[in-house]
């Protein structure tokens, strides 16, 4: 499979490079099959963790668990997609192969290079799939981590307001010292505002300390 991803014979007979830089690409397969065989396409559960999932954006453990089943949507949406064209990139292979049989000269020639072409797509395709899968799982497992605290785990609405007041309280200092960005400034003041008093209206409890602080910042503002 990583030869195949590689594509090596493909440069190879291609005859794209020089015969002595040929030699210094052959000197590379090990580290390029290395490279093939251990990278990683999409997010590792680090980034999952502490970029999409960071603290600022999504502060509670039911804006966590809705952002990681929203990001495990999308990324089986894309294998979904994905599935489409391998699909439809089997059949360009089969009637590239059946068209093989009869070809000559010049159509020949280029019949073969769409066929090692798709060969080659077909293969990255598979691996692609196989990181989407990897995701996918990923997203499951956090899930799972985040299911056991007490929030709605299928109406992403019933803790917004919560959740939203406590990222746009924990912005509003940052927004009050900002200089150029007026406009971003005063929208995270508005939200962070309203929502906070949207919230004393409900009783929707938020940290003590940071409401403290968010009142003091809000009226000098």
């Amino acid at each position: 499979m990583t030869d195949q991803v590689l594509g090596l014979a493909q440069i190879k007979q291609s005859q794209v490079l020089e015969s002595e830089d040929l030699q210094r690409l052959q000197d590379l397969v090990p580290e390029l099959k290395q490279a093939v065989a251990t990278r990683t396409m999409f997010r590792t559960p680090t980034e999952a963790r502490f970029s999409v999932l960071n603290d600022l954006k999504h502060p509670t453990p039911a804006s966590k668990y809705h952002q990681a089943k929203l990001e495990q949507v999308i990324m089986f949406g894309n294998l979904m997609s994905l599935s489409f064209d391998y699909r439809e990139a089997l059949i360009d292979l089969a009637e590239a192969e059946e068209q093989i049989e009869s070809a000559q000269s010049f159509e020949l020639d280029r019949l073969n290079v769409k066929r090692d072409r798709l060969t080659y797509k077909l293969a990255w395709m598979r691996a692609e799939a196989k990181e989407r899968l990897r995701e996918i799982e990923m997203w499951s497992r956090i899930k799972a981590q985040l299911e056991d605290a007490p929030f709605d785990h299928d109406n992403k609405d019933t803790e917004e307001l919560q959740s939203l007041a406590i990222r746009y309280l924990q912005e509003l200092p940052a927004a009050l010292r900002a200089g150029k960005d007026v406009g971003g400034a005063v929208n995270i003041i508005a939200q962070a505002a309203t929502m906070l008093a949207e919230c004393e209206r409900r009783q929707i409890p938020l940290p003590k300390k940071l409401v403290e602080h968010s009142k003091r910042l809000l009226k000098g503002a």
